[in-house]
């Protein structure tokens, strides 16, 4: 088997705002100013994340790697287009290839599915929609570290630095700050 590696790295959309729930400060807090910065800073928080909920995200950026092949990275503006072009580039998979992901299982292919809908993108029909992947065809290393506890989680960074393939350099967090 060959590794057809996925990753892929999102931000938040410029209309986040308008899918975020409305903050309630503590009922404990009485002074305006103080409740007024209390919820400032938790819109910050939401916003923070926004790029991990598919309602609130944007995928900006689709990287893909396998044996022989140069790196293939996908971006485009219209987010439509990127995802047509990835699941374009996702469906070559050959039958000798494994995809692989980080979390994946939870995230990515989740990601990629949903941003799909909203935008009205074609998904595959070799995209298990309920997300149950033969094990012949997709190995989560997150899944693959919990031996079989699906609540154990361990960064990519540990995981990397514990196996000894190296550190991670860089943050996904900041990935759309950077873009």
């Amino acid at each position: 088997m060959k590794a057809f590696v996925l990753d892929l790295e999102t931000g938040p959309r410029d209309d986040a705002a308008q899918f975020l729930e409305e903050p309630t400060a503590p009922g404990n807090y009485k002074d305006q100013a103080k409740i007024a910065a209390w919820m400032e800073e938790k819109k910050a928080q939401q916003l923070e994340r926004a790029a991990l909920d598919a309602c609130t995200a944007r995928v900006l950026c689709v990287g893909m790697l396998r044996e022989g092949i140069p790196p293939i990275f996908v971006h485009d503006d219209d987010e439509a287009k990127l995802l047509a072009e990835a699941w374009t580039q996702l469906g070559s998979y050959e039958p000798d290839e494994v995809f692989v992901t980080f979390n994946g299982t939870r995230f990515d292919w989740p990601m990629l599915i949903r941003r799909s809908y909203a935008l009205n993108v074609r998904v595959p029909g070799w995209v298990p929609l309920d997300g149950r992947w033969r094990d012949s065809r997709h190995v989560d290393l997150m899944l693959l570290w919990g031996a079989g506890d699906r609540t154990a989680t361990i960064s990519l960074d540990t995981l990397a630095r514990l196996t000894g393939v190296g550190a991670k350099s860089g943050d996904g967090g900041d990935f759309a700050r950077l873009w």
